[in-house]
């Protein structure tokens, strides 16, 4: 009986050794290869896309937008530029603070923008511009007047003429600066002729320097002069010197009556009245 208990308590204590070294070894050399197999068969997974840290903050800015307020998301999207330049939302952010500086400004209402003035007897409406520094056009966009005709007592505002525009080819837009600063921006929708957008086949392009030649305006396929009636709601062109560049309504047919130029870049029509109200025949344009 003795013999018996010692041999099965032998057996036992054998069993736990060699039972126990197996089971080490299992977790410190199988079970780990087992589970690296396990990851190499299963479908690749995809780490978690980051979120713009930024898009709560121009989710304010869309708020202050909706709020109505334009002269307060001016300074949100303004300040959301200066301080997340390399947003994702950073181009968005421009088009739509460029709308609301063109709409705040080109509108017969007080603003930070403009300084009022009021008609006196013999104003002319090309004279008071020269002398307000400012130019006939953009006189007449921002009161939204008819005709160049002015009453003695008339309230009407004006600003500085002093933008410079660029017509960046490879981004396919306009950028417009006023005094250096970002004014607004818009996107060439497409082209005639010669013009191209997009990255130059060859390298870069060099940059061109061209200047205001003229600024037609057109109904019923006949030019209209400036200061005629219709003149300001009218399709217009932009043209400039040297020729083969020209900005123009992208509309099916140029505009409604308008003729197609032979050679430029197409905007929105909205673009193309901001652009001719901005910019003064002879002024500098660059082109990249």
């Amino acid at each position: 009986m003795i013999g018996f208990l010692k041999g099965l308590f032998i057996l036992l204590l054998a069993v736990a050794v060699f039972g126990g070294g197996g089971y080490y070894t299992y977790q410190l050399y199988i079970h780990p290869e087992i589970q690296l197999q396990e990851e190499k068969n299963s479908p690749a997974r995809t780490a978690p896309a980051l979120q713009d840290p930024t898009l709560a903050e121009y989710q304010k800015c869309l708020q202050m937008e909706a709020a109505g307020d334009p002269l307060a998301a001016r300074r949100s999207y303004s300040d959301f530029l200066d301080a997340y330049p390399d947003s994702s939302k950073a181009e968005e952010a421009r088009y739509r603070l460029g709308a609301i500086q063109s709409a705040l400004l080109l509108s017969p209402r007080a603003s930070p923008d403009k300084l009022a003035y009021t008609v006196k007897s013999g104003d002319v409406l090309n004279k008071l511009a020269h002398r307000l520094k400012t130019s006939p056009e953009l006189l007449l966009e921002i009161n939204q007047l008819e005709t160049v005709n002015l009453r003695v007592g008339q309230r009407i505002f004006h600003a500085d003429a002093n933008f410079s525009v660029t017509i960046d080819r490879v981004a396919a837009k306009v950028v417009v600066l006023r005094d250096r600063t970002f004014f607004c921006q818009f996107p060439i929708l497409g082209t005639l002729g010669n013009a191209r957008i997009g990255p130059a086949k060859k390298g870069a392009t060099p940059a061109l320097s061209v200047k205001v030649q003229d600024k037609p305006s057109w109904r019923e396929g006949q030019r209209l002069s400036f200061g005629e009636k219709g003149y300001r709601e009218a399709p217009k062109w932009i043209v400039f010197q040297p020729a083969g560049h020209t900005l123009f309504q992208n509309d099916a047919d140029g505009g409604p009556g308008a003729p197609k130029p032979p050679s430029g870049y197409g905007l929105d029509p909205e673009a193309v009245r901001v652009l001719s109200a901005l910019l003064r025949k002879g002024d500098a344009v660059t082109i990249r």
